[in-house]
């Protein structure tokens, strides 16, 4: 194995195909950056998608929760770091911050991941990549994700939709990413035009496949705050809840 490498860093800059209609990094993309870079780091420690394939397992992103200061614009220079905190015997909780040019910090984030196996989606014990990583004291948040409280889902549910060939990723799952994107597509436009996101916590709580019925329920927590669930259609199976924080243009 090569050197432990205790932070993973990268630096670039927004491409216009993760930017949104405020020539910004969207919050979806912003997920799939940090996506990107946690598998980006595990591969380089010996435990990436690939060599969890291998053993017949994969990561799975149980929860996250990511404080904005600002989004990135587009052709903005921005540097990601990334690291590993201390795993228990089921999780491994990552955690993110990304700078401006300036050093100045635009997002702060934590997440928790788990690991299942391929046949049955059990989950495993992270003890099977022990001395693969080099866990990090300090904590970007200083807090764990929280949990989000249920939702009082009404009697009759909003109309339906259907998981498509898009929204897949590569373990034949919804891409975590997608399930925000639908979020923020079910929200009041005039509200979203007029708002920007300050703070977002996810739970994912069951995986949606190719072909499911999904349908969105929020509800307002406060002036600026709302929860939602994406949930079956079929049984009403949670596939996870997400709270979203909000302050005005």
């Amino acid at each position: 194995m090569t050197d432990i490498i205790p932070v993973y860093e990268k630096r670039f800059e927004i491409p216009s195909y993760l930017a949104d209609d405020r020539a910004e990094l969207s919050v979806p993309a912003l997920f799939g950056i940090l996506q990107e870079a946690s598998n980006n780091h595990a591969t380089m420690l010996g435990a990436g998608w690939h060599e969890l394939r291998e053993r017949g397992f994969f990561w799975v992103l149980t929860r996250m929760q990511l404080n904005i200061n600002r989004m990135p614009k587009w052709t903005e220079a921005v540097t990601l770091r990334s690291w590993v905190r201390r795993s228990d015997a089921a999780t491994s909780p990552r955690d993110y911050e990304l700078f401006d040019a300036d050093g100045q910090p635009l997002v702060a984030g934590s997440s928790v991941w788990a690991i299942l196996d391929t046949t049955e989606g059990r989950p495993h014990r992270m003890n099977m990549f022990d001395g693969c990583f080099l866990p990090q004291e300090r904590s970007a948040l200083d807090r764990k994700p929280p949990k989000i409280a249920p939702l009082a889902l009404p009697e009759t549910l909003p109309d339906a939709k259907t998981a498509v060939y898009s929204d897949i990723d590569m373990n034949r799952h919804v891409n975590n990413a997608h399930y925000i994107l639908w979020a923020l597509d079910a929200m009041d436009e005039d509200f979203r035009n007029t708002h920007r996101i300050t703070g977002i916590s996810v739970n994912f709580i069951a995986q949606a496949k190719l072909g499911d019925r999904y349908t969105v329920c929020s509800e307002p927590v406060s002036e600026t705050g709302f929860k939602t669930a994406i949930l079956s259609v079929a049984d009403r199976t949670e596939f996870c809840r997400i709270q979203t924080e909000w302050m005005p243009i």
